[in-house]
């Protein structure tokens, strides 16, 4: 009986020495994604999670912690860190590992936010963009984005109607469940009316035609041209295009020189890291996100569009001149940046 026991000792013993074998520490290591050299001391910023098919949670693809209730001692960090500054403690190659994740892999022990240890598989963190890259240099300043209010200002500066007209509609707009209070009880609008008024015609001085905008579309970059360090932007019908795009309510946006905006310029190293982390559709094109920089220069109405009883507005064309587009992998626009075209 104690012969079996000393058995099956060494027997899992074996096992548990087998699986997690001694990681060999680096001072340095080269991302066969990034193509970047990062060290041991060296400051790492986290991104956004990725896109973890296994949990609706918001769960870190690529940053694990310790955890005593999973098989292998780790499990992916389900707290959302993204902005956060980490020093790379350890850098630890793994042959066998219990863990798929470390498995075969560059496993970066971190310092990260409250003094926190985590442990990031650093090839599987890049490829799952949780790991800030490129940031985006493109500093937005106080350009207004092209939103709802934006739009409805831009339609009463075109349509030159009354702010008392329109006070409870941009009431609805900056202040929702304000807006809905009042449809249930008018009276007390009419009572704040003269208020929403001064407001709305404060909010007409701010934004005007020929004002700069931003706008955030996705976009898809098809060929890279290593000659000419420029992408090919995909003239797609659904996001950056030649036909005119549905925007917010009976409105649309038409980038009226938006042939002129077909290529992006994009530095080797940007081109190679965003090939090797997205992988591209059955045409060979893969997705971005745009930050475009545009002029509103005029508004039209659309011509397709018949104006009846049923429809008595139609619908506004918003003509943009693109005066900029820059690209990012990331929806949210901080990073990983890709590249920039300017009109020349």
């Amino acid at each position: 009986m104690r012969n079996t026991l000393l058995l099956i000792l060494l027997f899992v013993g074996s096992i548990h020495s087998f699986f997690a074998q001694e990681a060999e520490k680096l001072k340095k290591y080269q991302s066969t994604v990034s193509k970047h050299t990062y060290s041991k001391g060296d400051t790492i910023v986290v991104g956004e999670t990725g896109k973890n098919v296994f949990s609706a949670k918001k769960k870190y693809i690529g940053i694990f912690v310790k955890d005593k209730k999973n098989v292998c001692g780790y499990t992916e960090l389900d707290t959302v860190i993204s902005g956060s500054k980490c020093v790379i403690k350890n850098i630890l190659s793994f042959q066998e590992h219990c863990s798929f994740d470390f498995k075969n892999s560059v496993v970066f022990e971190l310092q990260g936010p409250n003094n926190r240890t985590l442990y990031m598989p650093i090839e599987k963190a890049l490829q799952a963009k949780e790991l800030i890259v490129f940031t985006n240099p493109n500093k937005t300043g106080k350009i207004d984005w092209l939103d709802e209010r934006a739009v409805f200002l831009l339609n009463l500066e075109y349509s030159k109607a009354s702010s008392a007209d329109n006070a409870l509609k941009y009431c609805k707009i900056i202040e929702p469940q304000k807006g809905k209070q009042y449809e249930l009880n008018l009276n007390q609008f009419e009572t704040d009316k003269k208020e929403w008024i001064n407001k709305l015609d404060a909010a007409r001085k701010e934004v005007r035609l020929k004002d700069t905008f931003l706008i955030s579309l996705p976009a898809y970059l098809s060929k890279y041209a290593f000659d000419k360090g420029e992408f090919q932007i995909v003239d797609n019908p659904s996001v950056y295009n030649s036909k005119a795009l549905k925007y917010s309510g009976d409105n649309k946006v038409l980038f009226d020189n938006y042939k002129s905006f077909a290529t992006l310029k994009s530095a080797k190293e940007n081109a190679d890291f965003f090939l090797n982390v997205n992988t591209p559709d059955y045409n060979g094109n893969r997705k971005a996100y745009a930050q475009i920089k545009a002029i509103c220069t005029s508004i039209t109405k659309d011509p397709n569009v018949i104006i009846n009883a049923d429809n008595p507005t139609g619908i506004n064309i918003l003509h943009l001149t693109i005066l900029e587009i820059s690209m990012v992998d990331s929806e949210n626009q901080n990073y990983n940046y890709i590249g920039v075209k300017k009109l020349k």
